[in-house]
């Protein structure tokens, strides 16, 4: 497992010269992986043993609190931890998409109040992991590591051989999903020109997209190609999927 390195930007604080937040620098989560961030109230001329907390919490953009020093029950894959030094911890086990956007951490203190914000993103590149031929008049292609669900074509050329699909999605405990899109074709009208003799092959293509859902990104696609080979006659099949 790896460990973020924590790095820390202030706030302006409402009592200069007092106390002030300081909150972890602007995160991006790759797939799974957890994130933590920080809130630690800071002092300037003045005894920590003096300073009062009233509240300290993490706040969403949407002004939903997510957690407090008097509210730190876990929610989810979402825990927070308050520390004796004044530190309210805020762990995200399985960022999702719900999870992205402004945190802000707010302070009211007996000596004044303060705010610091950073930045929750995430990021999961797509590749294709494999693609081949697992049986008679089969190809299958599978696809892995992506943030948002998406369709995968099968071309020959620049013909599109899928034009019907089925899909299904299950959720999974890590708050990621797998999507299962199927592509079929029969009797595909490809001409294929084998030693001067126009040939309309008969073949099955089965592609098989696993996917880890997160957010909404723009649009990507990615390509692979396969050689078929039927007898004589090749194909070369092009893996497509859109995001």
């Amino acid at each position: 497992m790896q460990f973020p390195v924590l790095l820390f930007i202030s706030s302006v604080s409402a009592v200069v010269g007092i106390v002030s937040v300081l909150v972890t620098k602007p995160v991006i989560s790759y797939c799974h992986q957890a994130i933590t961030l920080h809130c630690n109230v800071s002092l300037f001329d003045a005894k920590d043993h003096e300073l009062q907390v009233t509240h300290l919490s993490w706040i969403k953009e949407s002004n939903k609190t997510v957690c407090s020093e008097s509210m730190t029950a876990k929610k989810g894959s979402i825990y927070c931890q308050y520390m004796p030094n004044k530190q309210l911890v805020l762990n995200i086990a399985h960022p999702k998409s719900d999870d992205i956007g402004r945190y802000i951490c707010k302070l009211r203190s007996s000596y004044g109040h303060a705010s610091a914000d950073t930045n929750v993103t995430l990021e999961c590149p797509q590749e294709i992991v494999q693609i081949n031929e697992d049986g008679k008049n089969r190809v299958t292609c599978k696809v892995g590591k992506s943030n948002h669900h998406g369709r995968i074509h099968w071309f020959n050329g620049k013909d599109n051989l899928t034009s019907q699909s089925t899909q299904d999605i299950s959720s999974a405990a890590d708050g990621s999903y797998t999507v299962i899109n199927k592509h079929i074709t029969h009797h595909s009208n490809l001409q294929i020109k084998d030693q001067g003799t126009p040939t309309s092959p008969t073949f099955l293509l089965d592609s098989t997209i696993s996917l880890s859902l997160f957010y909404p990104t723009r649009l990507k696609k990615a390509y692979t190609t396969y050689d078929l080979s039927r007898e004589s006659v090749v194909f070369l099949l092009s893996c497509v999927i859109s995001f």
